[in-house]
């Protein structure tokens, strides 16, 4: 029995083996199979590549034929890390270029104000030569399989590309204007983005040497965005546009991007644009409007009073004292307002609003008065007393409208309202007749 048990252990044993042998076997076979056949891939993409670039220098090759086939080894696992498919692609798309750029020559010949024949075909054209050529480079300074790094394209294509990228402008000009908002922004920002390429390095295209990088590009790009209503898009290219030396072009973009992110719900951004906003250009009436409105709104006075501190101890400007008179003053504290704005008319003599505000904390000084006396007898000793107190806080009040009055340019409907019922007031209650009268056809015109 023993011997029957080991002799069918063995024949397990024989079996087995056989088995293993023959999976051996048909794991090298299929190896082979896919090696064979992955090899068969690789030759039919290079393929692919090599007609193209046949096609390309052929003197009357089929330029769509080749960009066809180029789109094609683009997408192929094995040709779309090859430097050479993304120069061939750059090179077909500058043809393209050429062609529509000779036309173009032409058209101007005739009218010096033509535009492109064809202008998705020639911007486009040219924004596929800009990017298949960056792609191409960023290959190149990849090692490859000997651990190389071999550049051929470079020279030649950085070239192209420092040459005509001020046709990207162009084109976002050129969308912009026809109302393509998001065409125009696509154009502004790789004329933004070619400046940086490493393969330009050399150029050293910077705000500094590049004019139209700062107010134009990047301007417009934020402007372009807006226009569609898309604020992720428009804060695209904001910091850059921050960088302009022009102060109203910096004034606008602080706004812009300020507005952006209240656009998108982002209020806690917002109001610290409106901060950087003040502190950069306090003399701009958006920021600390929005930042007054904000606060008030949400019963913030103790946060906006301790902001407007802070900006006095960095920049005493009179914009700061202004918003701690206009807090004082909505919390009725008229002194401490009155007490401010003395001292932003004393920086800024022709501050308007401070005028304003101040004639009207007079103004309700003596309205403080008036009521607090109704309940007094008329013949007492109190009640005079009472009256000449709110007489004397309108005498105060008076060269405050009439200083509006003579700074008023006419442009503001709303200050002529102040000064005028302001005026009306004071000439009502001081008894000042023919004043009151001229007062009263200047409101009734």
């Amino acid at each position: 029995m023993k011997k029957v048990l080991l002799f069918v252990a063995a024949a397990v044993m024989a079996v087995s083996i056989t088995f293993a042998q023959d999976d051996a076997k048909a794991a090298a076979k299929a190896a082979k199979a896919a090696a064979k056949a992955l090899k068969a891939e690789i030759k039919a993409a290079n393929k692919v590549l090599k007609e193209a670039q046949a096609i390309l220098i052929a003197p009357d090759g089929d330029i769509n034929r080749a960009n066809t086939l180029i789109e094609s080894a683009m997408e192929n696992k094995h040709t779309a890390s090859n430097p050479d498919t993304w120069n061939t692609a750059g090179q077909i798309q500058k043809r393209f270029y050429d062609m529509e750029n000779e036309k173009l020559y032409l058209r101007k010949l005739e009218n010096p104000e033509a535009t492109p024949e064809n202008p998705d075909l020639f911007y486009g054209s040219l924004s596929k030569m800009c990017d298949y050529y960056i792609k191409c480079d960023e290959l190149e300074q990849l090692p490859n399989a000997k651990g190389n790094v071999v550049v051929k394209y470079r020279e030649a294509n950085k070239e192209q590309i420092y040459t005509n990228r001020v046709n990207l402008l162009v084109a976002g000009i050129y969308y912009y204007n026809m109302g393509q908002y998001k065409d125009a922004h696509k154009y502004f920002s790789q004329y933004i983005s070619t400046a940086s390429a490493p393969m330009l390095a050399e150029y050293n295209i910077t705000p500094a040497t590049d004019e139209y990088l700062v107010d134009y590009a990047a301007f417009n790009s934020v402007q372009a965005g807006l226009q569609i209503e898309d604020y992720a898009l428009a804060l695209t290219n904001i910091d850059l546009a921050k960088q302009s030396q022009d102060p109203d072009v910096v004034a606008s973009v602080y706004r812009l991007e300020a507005q952006s992110y209240l656009n998108m719900g982002d209020s806690v951004k917002w109001i610290e644009l409106l901060k950087a906003g003040v502190e950069r250009a306090p003399e701009d009436q958006y920021y600390y409007s929005n930042l007054i409105s904000c606060y008030v709104n949400k019963n913030q006075n103790e946060e906006l009073m301790a902001f407007a501190d802070e900006m006095i101890a960095k920049n005493p400007q009179p914009i700061f004292r202004y918003v701690k008179g206009y807090l004082y003053q909505t919390m009725k504290e008229y002194d401490k307002a009155i007490e401010e704005y003395k001292i932003v008319i004393e920086q800024d003599p022709g501050y308007a609003n401070a005028y304003h505000n101040l004639g009207i904390c007079y103004s309700d000084l003596a309205q403080q008065v008036s009521e607090s006396s109704a309940s007094l007898n008329f013949r007492s000793k109190a009640f005079k007393e009472s009256q000449e107190k709110m007489k004397d806080y309108y005498r105060l009040a008076l060269p405050m409208f009439e200083k509006l009055r003579a700074m008023d340019d006419g442009t503001d409907p709303e200050r002529k309202t102040v000064w005028t019922s302001g005026l009306y007031n004071c000439y009502y209650i001081l008894n000042m007749g023919k004043e009151l009268e001229e007062i009263e056809k200047i409101m009734n015109q």
